[in-house]
């Protein structure tokens, strides 16, 4: 064999190695996605974006339709919007003694900010995102949902999978969610898996007694105990992430507005 040919086998043989190291680095690294899909499922579950595409401004107009209190922006979220350009930080999420440290985004569906990051550019990783549905400026929904992909890397929602044990559910007793208006602290009362058999979506509810029920339910399914007693009159938000590639399953955490 010539050594030009040698040679040229060699840098083919390289060529090939890379691509593969790159394959498994994206594939290690992609998020589970799906994370707010609500029923049915084919309606709403949003496409993989080409990764390679550059930044992307929204084709949607700012939601308009949500009510805001005439009263002044918490000055942090203030700056954050000027930073990021971007009116759609309607908060900021700490459970503290973790990597959970994110703004919060809020647009008029569940899907844009999946695989787009808070400046609006294509991402895998997506963004922290309250569910369409929940209002944060007047703080007076039953069930605030806040949703963030499993990232492999350990960013975004992925510390969450860490509250199946024992010794970390116990260290970490509440999360920070600043709103437009207020700072305020969620105790935590439950954390379980489910699917998307089961339903915790519902952002109001009709009845009284029926939140109760429900709330009853997310204490049952909970894997550990707290002596936490919930009442009617209670808010909860809840955090949901993907618990597994190509599975339908959530991780789901509870806590109750102190």
């Amino acid at each position: 064999m010539s050594k030009g040919l040698r040679r040229a086998l060699i840098c083919l043989c390289l060529i090939i190695a890379t691509g593969f190291v790159i394959l498994i680095y994206d594939i290690m690294n992609v998020e589970v996605p799906s994370t707010a899909v609500r029923e049915p499922r084919a309606q709403h579950v949003a496409e993989v974006p080409d990764i390679q595409a550059g930044p992307t401004i929204p084709s949607y107009e700012q939601p308009t339709e949500l009510e805001k209190e005439p009263q002044e922006l918490l000055p942090h979220l203030v700056r954050l919007r000027e930073q990021h350009s971007n009116p759609d930080i309607v908060g900021f999420i700490v459970i503290p003694n973790t990597n959970i440290s994110y703004p919060v985004v809020q647009t008029g569906n569940n899907d844009f900010y999946l695989y787009h990051d808070i400046n609006w550019n294509v991402s895998r990783a997506g963004s922290i995102f309250l569910d369409y549905e929940n209002n944060l400026y007047y703080l007076t929904d039953d069930n605030f949902i806040i949703y963030g992909h499993n990232m492999r890397n350990g960013s975004k929602f992925h510390n969450l999978r860490h509250f199946h044990r024992e010794d970390f559910f116990r260290a970490h007793t509440y999360i920070l969610l600043d709103t437009p208006h207020h700072e305020t602290i969620w105790d935590i009362f439950s954390f379980f898996h489910t699917t998307t058999d089961f339903s915790y979506l519902t952002t109001n509810f009709h009845t009284r007694d029926t939140f109760y029920q429900f709330l009853m339910e997310l204490q049952r399914r909970s894997i550990h105990t707290t002596d936490i007693v919930l009442c009617e009159s209670d808010q909860i938000l809840i955090l949901s992430t993907c618990a597994a590639i190509g599975t339908d399953g959530r991780y789901v955490v509870v806590a109750r507005l102190r």
